[in-house]
């Protein structure tokens, strides 16, 4: 029997990358998976299909985790549609890539809702659920080098890159 059958597992930023890596992973393992996106909806669907080939469900989510309400909403569509929520993994991000003197505050502060806030919002909102639910659970953080690293061009970055590390703490 895989690692993760009968569970329900929810990827933010799964329609590339990392994210995608992570639901694909967690669907070869037995898992159902909530896909979470926000501007690729097309390669959102191609993770999904993917997943339902290996006999899991998938569902597609457009939500920006920058939104308190849309995560929440995220998270209890899982469920609705899933019927539960055991694993989360926050993985979206944004990075303006600007120095500080360059930046303008607009990249700055999209780049710590993203990453910092939309983190926590996740984290909390389905651990909200798991406790609920009264079943456990597993809450996975992606982070990065840049949370201890002082990259110069990515100061944004670099402070909810650090910030989300100590959450996960």
């Amino acid at each position: 029997m895989s690692r993760f059958a009968g569970r329900v597992a929810l990827i933010t930023g799964a329609s590339r990358g990392i994210g995608r890596g992570c639901a694909l992973v967690l669907a070869k393992e037995g898992a159902d998976v909530a896909i979470n996106y926000r501007s690729h909806p097309e390669e959102a669907e191609e993770v999904a299909a993917e997943i339902r080939k290996m006999g899991r469900r998938a569902i597609t989510l457009k939500a920006d985790v920058a939104n308190q309400a849309e995560v929440e909403n995220m998270v209890a569509e899982t469920v609705k549609q899933l019927g539960q929520l055991n694993h989360f993994v926050s993985n979206a991000a944004f990075s303006d890539r600007k120095r500080m003197i360059d930046a303008d505050m607009e990249g700055f502060k999209r780049t710590i809702d993203v990453t910092m806030w939309g983190a926590f919002y996740g984290v909390r909102a389905a651990a909200q659920q798991m406790v609920k639910q009264g079943k456990g659970g597993s809450i996975v953080v992606v982070s990065s080098p840049h949370a201890v690293l002082a990259i110069p061009t990515s100061m944004a970055y670099n402070m909810s890159k650090a910030a989300i590390d100590h959450m996960a703490r």
